[in-house]
């Protein structure tokens, strides 16, 4: 088997690995699970929130596939896809990407960097369905949006999005991380009334065009940042009336701001998400390594501008939040 390519990424501190090839082609059958379930573990592994395989095609096109950090496949990553973006740019020199992942196509373009020099990019997520053909709640009429749902959350309304990831989203007027938690899990348990599972995102405004995001991801439970979290959250509020399609709105996660926008695509609404790809660092795995057992022991190449970069965007970020009252217990 080939040594793998290994490059840890973030996006808004959301870490995933990308790894350079097919996972039919580097691990043997029925072992990619487990092998990203060890990579992502932190107390024995490098530490992550999932993994991309990817494949590329050395036209300008890559095929891709996503793993979350407990081995099960996802159908997308959006701040994965910003870091599997990234890093096609820059090994081809080119000004966009298109990379697929199962029966979709993610245009992958460069931004400016902020003025605090932190690497940007742009995702052309697919279209938001509101009426999925695989239901993310059961027994309802589509579209489920702004109403009850007890399975749910006792009192808070929801609404139901496919990103294509399922994704439930609830606007608040104060954010309770204990509430998100115990919400996200609710969603986790009863596979009843949630059959294929769902991320549950709690959306809180702070100003015009700018609000508060954080979700409780399927496969991964409370992370720094989910990109298809932004995207469902921002598809919300217009589907609410509460923005404007076409207007770029800030996003803040606990791990860091991102930009988010609808464009209308034939009578549909595809998101546009906008952030940093920060590389953390580059390595080489053996794959007997990632099917053994005890501790992973690597080498890094890291860059420590890039860090600093970025480190200075996350610290702006996070007192912002505290500013307005935001205190979630990652920061």
């Amino acid at each position: 088997m080939p040594t793998l390519s290994v490059t840890k990424t973030h996006g808004s501190r959301n870490e995933i690995f990308v790894i350079d090839g097919a996972p039919d082609a580097l691990l043997p059958a029925g072992d990619v699970a487990r092998a990203v379930e060890r990579l992502c573990d932190r107390e024995l592994g490098l530490g992550g929130d999932g993994a991309y395989f990817v494949e590329d095609g050395g036209d300008g096109t890559a095929q891709a596939w996503f793993f979350n950090p407990d081995g099960s496949p996802s159908l997308l990553c959006g701040n994965g896809m910003r870091a599997v973006g990234r890093l096609l740019l820059d090994r081809h020199g080119a000004d966009g990407v298109l990379v697929r992942t199962g029966p979709y196509a993610f245009a992958v373009r460069h931004v400016e960097p902020t003025p605090h020099g932190v690497r940007q990019v742009s995702v052309e997520l697919p279209p938001v369905d509101f009426a999925p053909a695989e239901p993310i709640v059961a027994g309802v009429a589509y579209p489920f949006v702004d109403r009850e749902l007890p399975a749910y959350h006792p009192s808070r309304t929801v609404t139901a999005v496919a990103v294509p990831n399922s994704h439930l989203i609830t606007v608040v007027d104060a954010y309770d991380e204990n509430e998100l938690v115990a919400t996200g899990r609710r969603v986790a348990a009863d596979t009843a009334a949630f059959p294929i599972g769902a991320n549950a995102s709690f959306v809180l405004p702070l100003a015009e065009e700018e609000v508060f995001v954080h979700t409780f991801e399927r496969g991964a439970g409370l992370t720094p940042s989910c990109g298809s979290g932004i995207a469902a959250s921002r598809s919300a509020l217009s589907r609410l009336g509460l923005v404007e399609p076409d207007r770029p709105v800030l996003v803040r996660n606990p791990g860091g701001p991102a930009r988010s926008r609808l464009q209308e695509r034939d009578g549909r609404w595809q998101p546009l998400l906008e952030g940093n790809a920060t590389i953390v660092y580059r390595t080489e795995l053996e794959p007997s390594a990632l099917l053994g057992e005890g501790a992973l022991k690597w080498e890094e190449e890291s860059d420590p501008a890039e860090a600093a970069a970025f480190s200075a965007l996350y610290e702006e970020n996070a007192e912002i939040l505290r500013s307005r009252g935001v205190h979630p217990s990652s920061l």
